[in-house]
């Protein structure tokens, strides 16, 4: 190899590549020997023990040879340093986005592997396959040019198929075969030697499959509402903060955050600047992406897990090298693009729990790695919600970190939906065994009468809670998991058991196992028995579902509810993901069938979440120009949280509860971190928990945290796998007691899985 001189000094270019290799995966060295320029950024092949595998050029040295002896030149110039083998992708990364990663990879406990893994699209990093590099060739087909086709008989099809070919000049085979026509049809033909094939490399318009192609800057008159006078002194005061600021822009639900945030976004648009909008939720992005889009007309793009790795991948692109202003709507995970010239992050609906990763590591919190991108960039920051998280509250109310910007009053003249708490335990009494309540059916009789809709939350999905013997207890439970399995059923009527943490899925029983019993029924409700129901009660009514099994397809969540915002159902029955943003002027009901599914976890942040769930859900009533009710079906109608839901009095919640987790010195006012050790052997995850108890103990007494466990997860078993964790909180702002170097994790075999946790939204 020809080494590089410079004044007389030879000296070779070092390439510090970061492999996925499994555990300890990190950088390895190599050389650049072909001079093919690769750079800090560069996603490059290279080859490792026989393989071929895609890594990130992470650090890029000069290493002098004038130092060393002649014998350790031959050994650095021969087999010590391999060569990259080519570069697959110019410039994913800067310079900064790297030194921010490996800071965030400090904070998580986790390699800087592991950080970039969760920062790239998926298939940057890892195995290399031919296949899925470049563009793979497909089939042209085209017509013989010398060939009378005038005195040759066709079968009908096959005179479709030249017809088709010569009205094209040519087409893809995939096309034709998308068409209707068979493989044996195309196939006649060219054995006939009348129609060639070719395999070609087929690109695609990117931009026309992802983009709408108009002026940036050229607004859409008709559809710019009237600010309200508080919306006009919200983007007045959060614009006059200057840039590396955070503001919480706490409203009520319809008193028009989003048009804030798109105002914001033009003013920044015009400023040449891009912007991030995240929200907690799949299902809330086809809104967001249509309302900016609207406006902007162009450079407007979404990214989340629905996603195709292709179209990630083109946004990634379009962040790193794209020249104009765009806006970028996306869940949390875009929270990690190196957007050029970034100038404001938006964190919509910024209580949701969604927004924080539980697994697998690193377990970021996008909120906290926002707060932290900003502090490191010269960007604007706006957490917006109506029910505000005790988290950004400690940090408005006591850090002094955030301000505040209020806005109190609807946009639409109606008044606030009336809340009716509905006592079930009456409901009982008087006969009705039902879930719905006579307050519930009457309201739900008159939606069609007065061209109303409405919405209902169920808190599961799936037919029913769980199948269970009335008369000997025996509950068919997960062989997995520690956790009941519950029931769902399809259209026609068949019925199956299927586990919501591993997927399981099982033929159902009638009879019971431990007494043969046939009082064998399906206990609690899900969204699938609901909507049973009120087919069976209310059969003139239309309805749609709205949970994960429904919206699991491609645009599933966009096309529920672009059907149901056009009037084609007059019910929507869905989970939790229904109280999240959805803004249809029609509907005038909101409905919790069972509030005590959710008032009775065992989370100390369950009244905060749920007293959160209930007031977002009925914010979706009443809208537009029609006034709006929420029903509330409860068994414990003195609880708590009823009561400031009755009140309407989040800020009252907030001011009391965050009194009394200071005084009690309890999150967020203190600093946790879950450690969860899992494995398949019930004997050794045992055995890791304690070691790892253990060898934390005087750690924690030297930092002054305490140290709760051993002790099984709330949930004891997963997956055929077992679990266990340890909870450590200290004093808010200290430094975890936890090793920087390996050491936690040479006390974990192979077999047994380490989760580290820093303020788990869930203990």
């Amino acid at each position: 190899m020809k080494l590089a001189t410079n004044n007389s000094t030879e000296y070779f270019i070092k390439l510090g590549v970061l492999l996925d290799l499994g555990r300890y995966s990190n950088s390895f060295d190599y050389r650049d020997k072909k001079n093919l320029g690769a750079e800090i950024g560069d996603i490059v092949l290279v080859s490792l023990k026989g393989r071929l595998v895609k890594g990130l050029v992470v650090d890029k040295v000069k290493v002098c040879l004038d130092s060393y002896s002649s014998e350790v030149n031959k050994l650095r110039l021969g087999s010590e340093y391999l060569d990259i083998e080519k570069i697959i992708q110019k410039n994913v990364m800067q310079i900064w986005w790297r030194d921010w990663l490996r800071s965030l990879a400090l904070f998580y406990k986790v390699t800087d592997l592991r950080m970039f893994k969760t920062a790239l699209p998926a298939g940057y990093l890892g195995k290399f396959n031919k296949n899925s590099e470049g563009l793979q060739k497909h089939i042209w087909i085209s017509l013989k040019e010398v060939i009378d086709f005038s005195n040759i008989k066709f079968t009908p099809k096959q005179l479709l198929i030249i017809n088709e070919i010569k009205k094209k000049g040519g087409l893809w085979q995939t096309e034709l075969i998308k068409a209707g026509y068979t493989y044996n049809s195309i196939n006649s033909l060219h054995k006939k030697n009348l129609i060639a094939k070719q395999k070609r490399k087929k690109e695609r318009d990117l931009d026309t499959d992802f983009c709408i192609k108009n002026e940036i800057n050229k607004l859409d008159i008709s559809t710019i509402p009237e600010l309200t006078l508080e919306q006009s002194m919200a983007i007045e005061k959060i614009e006059a903060i200057g840039s590396g600021n955070v503001s919480l822009l706490w409203g009520e639900t319809g008193s028009g955050k989003t048009e804030v945030y798109v105002r914001l976004a033009q003013n920044q648009i015009l400023k040449k600047n891009s912007c991030l909008i995240l929200a907690p939720e799949i299902g809330l992005i086809p809104q967001l992406v249509d309302r900016f889009k609207n406006r902007l007309k162009k450079n407007v793009f979404e990214y989340h897990s629905n996603c195709t790795k292709k179209y990630k991948k083109f946004v990634w692109k379009k962040v790193t090298s794209e020249e104009e202003p765009i806006i970028i709507i996306g869940t949390r995970s875009a929270i990690f693009l190196p957007i050029k010239k970034l100038g404001l992050i938006v964190i919509d609906e910024e209580h949701d729990t969604s927004y924080k990763q539980d697994s697998p590591m690193p377990c970021y919190d996008a909120r906290e790695v926002a707060l932290d991108r900003v502090r490191k960039n010269n960007i604007k920051l706006i957490f917006g919600s109506a029910t505000p998280s005790m988290n950004i509250w400690k940090k408005v109310n006591y850090d002094k970190t955030i301000t505040m910007l209020r806005m109190r009053n609807r946009i639409s003249s109606t008044q606030k939906p009336e809340i009716k708490i509905v006592d079930m335990r009456e409901e009982f009494k008087n006969g009705n065994k039902k879930i719905l309540s006579a307050e519930l059916l009457g309201s739900l009789q008159n939606l069609k009468s007065n061209s109303e809709q409405a919405i209902i939350l169920v808190p599961r999905r799936g037919y029913n809670g769980f199948l269970s013997c009335r008369n000997c207890g025996y509950v068919v439970n997960c062989p997995n998991c520690d956790t009941a399995l519950s029931v769902h059923t399809n259209a026609g009527g068949g019925r199956w058991l299927s586990c919501h943490w591993c997927d399981l899925k099982r033929r159902i029983i009638n009879h019971c196992p431990d007494c043969n019993s046939n009082a064998f029924k399906p206990f609690g409700i899900g969204t699938q028995k609901v909507v049973e129901v009120l087919n069976h009660e209310l059969p003139d009514l239309k309805i749609l579902r709205f949970d994960r099994d429904t919206t699991s397809k491609k645009d599933g969540h966009r096309k529920i509810l672009t059907a149901f915002s056009e009037g084609k159902a007059d019910l929507l029955v869905g989970t939790q993901m229904l109280a999240k943003g959805i803004d249809i002027a029609n509907v005038t009901l909101s409905v919790v069938i069972a509030a005590d599914g959710l008032l009775h976890r065992p989370d100390i942040a369950s009244e905060e979440k749920s007293l959160q769930l209930f007031l977002q859900l009925a914010g979706r009533s009443g809208r537009a120009n029609k006034k709006g009710k929420v029903i509330f079906q409860t068994y414990q109608t003195n609880h708590p949280v009823i009561d400031y839901l009755r009140k309407r009095d989040y800020e009252k919640f907030l001011l009391e509860n965050s009194t009394l987790r200071k005084e009690s010195n309890l999150f967020p006012f203190c600093r946790v971190c879950l450690l969860k050790i899992s494995g398949i052997d019930y004997d050794l995850t045992e055995k890791v928990a304690n070691k790892l108890s253990l060898y934390l103990k005087p750690l924690c007494a030297s930092k002054k945290w305490n140290l709760i466990g051993p002790a099984p997860s709330l949930i004891s078993k997963i997956g055929k796998k077992y679990r266990w964790q340890l909870l450590l909180y200290g004093e808010d702002n200290s430094d975890l007691p936890l090793p920087s170097n390996n050491d936690l994790w040479d006390i974990v075999p192979n077999n047994v899985f380490l989760t580290i946790d820093i303020n788990p939204v869930e203990i």
